[in-house]
């Protein structure tokens, strides 16, 4: 499993949709398996849901992202875990055991809760979600 992490200066980048590089992480087994840099374009950033679809990635754990990116993101079937903060090891490290939900790593000033996007029948969904055993985020059917 590919997981992305947009990254500035060793750190999750703020926004998404603005980042300049990703961290591109193998997972097998629960752990690291292979890591790489990736440049983003400096083009319209609707297209880096087609990139990390390219990449084969399964899971993007990222800062802000805009509501249209996230959108497109989640429908090439990609969780987006959003609003994460932190040094990119740290967060990749919390996010393989489980510990992606703990206060330290949510960026300030954006929900109280973890959260995660979603495509859903009817269209796009957002929503506050309980902790989970895999990313310490999931996604459950009512969106609560």
């Amino acid at each position: 499993m590919k997981v992305a992490i947009p990254a500035w200066a060793g750190q999750v980048s703020t926004v998404f949709d603005f980042a300049r590089s990703l961290v591109l992480v193998e997972v097998h087994g629960g752990k690291e398996a292979n890591r790489s840099q990736i440049p983003l374009d400096e083009g319209p950033s609707i297209l880096r849901a087609g990139v990390l679809s390219r990449l084969g990635v399964k899971v993007l754990i990222c800062g802000a992202i805009s509501r249209s990116l996230a959108t497109v993101v989640a429908g090439y079937g990609i969780e987006i875990i959003p609003f994460v903060s932190g040094m990119v090891d740290e967060v990749l490290d919390a996010y393989l055991t489980g510990r992606l939900a703990e206060a330290r790593f949510l960026l300030p000033g954006y929900p109280a809760k973890p959260t995660t996007f979603s495509k859903r029948r009817g269209g796009f969904h957002f929503g506050y979600q309980e902790v989970g055993r895999r990313s310490g985020i999931v996604c459950d059917e009512a969106g609560t």
